[in-house]
């Protein structure tokens, strides 16, 4: 694959990705019985402070995220047959939201620190678009300790 073709090739992924984000939020059905399985495991990932959840497009996205979380909690209140208050969603909402921004602290806490330095060093970039570049490739996992282990 030319540099060219590699390039064509994620442009094309980032148009799909966008469109199926766009087609996400724009879908207003409620959640169905077979969505629980779905929402139940990134629900348990959220608990569970799982790094391998794609933390990145949440992240970058918010409204997304705070769709997904409600999905999330309108599929647990299904499953126990319970029809949450407004209190109760928004409790439960916000503690998604926490477990979300623990696995985003434990991201940043797992980034080379080195790597990256080096990285913002090569591109020279304004301290503005630096210090948004540093939180996005934290979050995104590139360069994770975990992934310089496994690429070594």
């Amino acid at each position: 694959m030319t540099e060219q073709e590699f390039f064509e090739q994620a442009e094309k992924e980032l148009e799909e990705l966008n469109q199926r984000r766009a087609n996400y939020m724009a879908d207003d059905t409620p959640v169905e019985v077979a969505d629980i399985p779905k929402l139940l495991k990134i629900g348990a990932m959220l608990r569970n402070e799982d790094t391998s959840l794609n933390a990145y497009e949440l992240y970058k996205h918010p409204e997304a995220r705070a769709k997904l979380f409600a999905q999330i909690t309108e599929a647990c209140y299904m499953v126990i047959g319970q029809t949450p208050s407004q209190s109760e969603k928004l409790n439960f909402g916000q503690y998604l939201e926490g477990q979300f921004q623990a696995i985003v602290k434990k991201m940043i806490g797992q980034t080379n620190t080195q790597a990256l330095g080096e990285l913002v060093a090569a591109l020279d970039l304004d301290d503005k678009l630096a210090s948004q570049f540093i939180r996005d490739i934290a979050v995104s996992g590139l360069l994770s300790k975990d992934n310089q282990k496994q690429t070594n």
